[in-house]
């Protein structure tokens, strides 16, 4: 999957369109300015793994950064070049290269990037970060962000946003659709309805109990990608009655004990997407839901499983 992603990764983020969502991201953008100014110092050497549009770049020249190399394999690094020279950034030096295969003539203080897929790792995080560290980053450097959180937890949607399976939903005038779970001819029509869906913006209403992430590790110290815990139990106590609709993926990246970016549904809506795990399941308050979520490989979400124990 890790070669698949950087085949694809030369398409997926070589448009003008895609970009438009991400600088339009103000919850993005802003905790990585806030990031950047607060943790990138006067005189440092930068490297920004997956420019782009070059932005990073560009808040760390600002921040003071000495030199930047700015990396970026696909051919969208020529926008980057022409925003760069229009806005009079001399320091940044722009390579067409994936990180993997460049190796820069000095020792760099931090390695700066976005590299967070929709569920974290889908983007190669581990691999070219966990690379940059053992070959670039100076003893004592910094990555940003470096620490993260995973959450999947079990949440409840408003009403309104509610897509419940075939033979739940509730219709008027007394019809019933019960029988549907175990009609064979139902079954012959079950085609491309998924377990996994994304939760639209918005539609999240709350979650069981309070959140707590299934994993949370540094970059800096991070031994490999091995190293994570595949199989975790999530178990929260329902406060109330409620339909609980799946178990909603998001994530947090701590620039430093200030500056968190989150994915999470109940915050500011991001240019990250929120897959969910349908459960469609009814709890009564006080009532313990258990369930067992394995990550089968890090970097391809749709084979991680999500089961109620």
């Amino acid at each position: 999957m890790g070669v698949v992603y950087d085949l694809m990764n030369e398409t997926n983020f070589a448009g003008l369109s895609e970009h438009e969502e991400m600088l339009s991201d103000s919850a993005r953008v802003d905790a990585y300015h806030r990031g950047i100014h607060r943790n990138v110092e006067p005189g440092d050497v930068v490297l920004d793994l997956g420019t782009g549009t070059g932005l990073l770049a560009f808040m760390a020249s600002k921040a003071g950064a000495k030199k930047i190399y700015a990396v970026e394999h696909s051919d969208f690094i020529e926008v980057a070049k022409e925003i760069a020279q229009h806005n009079g950034f001399t320091n940044i030096e722009f390579i067409q290269a994936n990180s993997r295969e460049f190796t820069p003539p000095e020792p760099i203080d931090v390695v700066l990037h976005e590299q967070m897929g929709d569920e974290l790792f889908n983007e190669n995080m581990l691999e070219n970060l966990l690379d940059l560290r053992s070959r670039v980053l100076r003893p004592g450097g910094r990555m940003l962000p470096a620490r993260f959180r995973l959450f999947i937890e079990p949440v409840s949607f408003h009403e309104a946003m509610r897509v419940r399976r075939f033979w739940n939903i509730e219709l008027p005038d007394g019809i019933d659709l019960r029988a549907m779970e175990r009609s064979m001819v139902a079954a012959r029509f079950d085609i491309g309805r998924t377990e996994q869906i994304w939760a639209r913006p918005g539609s999240v209403a709350s979650t069981l109990g309070p959140a707590a992430p299934i994993l949370e590790f540094d970059l800096h110290s991070l031994e490999s990608a091995e190293a994570l815990p595949l199989n975790h139990v999530v178990e929260r106590t329902a406060s109330t009655d409620t339909l609980v609709d799946g178990a909603c993926v998001w994530f947090e990246a701590l620039f430093d004990d200030q500056t968190v970016l989150t994915t999470s549904p109940l915050a500011p809506v991001t240019s990250w997407g929120n897959r969910m795990f349908r459960l469609d399941q009814n709890v009564a308050q006080g009532e313990k839901l258990r369930l067992h979520v394995h990550l089968d490989k890090l970097v391809d979400p749709s084979t991680w499983t999500v089961e109620v124990l």
